[in-house]
């Protein structure tokens, strides 16, 4: 996926001394922020559920994802977020609000030695939906893992209505809308040979 990183935004990632965190963003029922750095941060997302800046919480809870891997294919993105299960707190999250097909934002920043950073210093990673997860202990450590895919892992998904008659009867009664949907489906050429 192309980005439109800044100019100045590119230099600071050429420096020779870089400081990142990222800022994940769940959108539950009570939005939860999180980052990976080692102090609390705010930013005003423009994908945040709530107006306003908000705190991204330092908590040590989140551990890590997999690399991100973007090709020019058409496939479906997914993520991996690894979370420490030892303390019971993300389990006690997941437990206390439907999170499955809910929104996950995950943003990186570009720090300056002060924690600073402006909106323009911020890029999207990842924005996607939670579509499983999986816990995972032994004698040593325990691990949450939520599996996260791009908006595009339901697209061939059927759900409600569809492109016939019959469907389009059911909800205006007599309309000819749909009459002639067969025939226009052959002119479409993408995710067929």
């Amino acid at each position: 996926m192309p980005r439109d990183i800044p100019q100045a935004l590119q230099d600071k990632l050429a420096a020779k001394k870089v400081f990142v965190a990222d800022l994940i963003e769940f959108h539950f029922t009570t939005p939860l922020y999180f980052t990976t750095s080692n102090i609390s941060l705010a930013y005003d997302s423009p994908t945040a559920p709530e107006s306003g800046t908000q705190t991204y919480i330092a908590q040590g809870l989140f551990l890590n994802y997999r690399d991100i891997v973007e090709n020019s294919d058409l496939r479906v993105g997914t993520l991996d977020l690894n979370f420490t299960a030892v303390d019971p707190t993300m389990v006690a999250v997941l437990i206390n609000n439907d999170f499955i097909d809910k929104r996950v934002v995950l943003y990186r920043a570009v720090l300056n030695d002060d924690y600073s950073f402006t909106g323009d210093d911020v890029f999207t990673i990842f924005d996607g939906r939670i579509s499983g997860w999986s816990l995972t202990e032994n004698n040593n450590t325990a691990n949450v893992t939520l599996s996260v895919a791009s908006f595009f892992a339901d697209f061939n998904r059927t759900n409600g209505r569809r492109t016939n008659p019959a469907s389009q009867n059911l909800y205006f009664s007599g309309d000819k809308g749909m009459d002639f949907s067969p025939q226009i489906v052959k002119d479409i050429k993408w995710g067929r040979p």
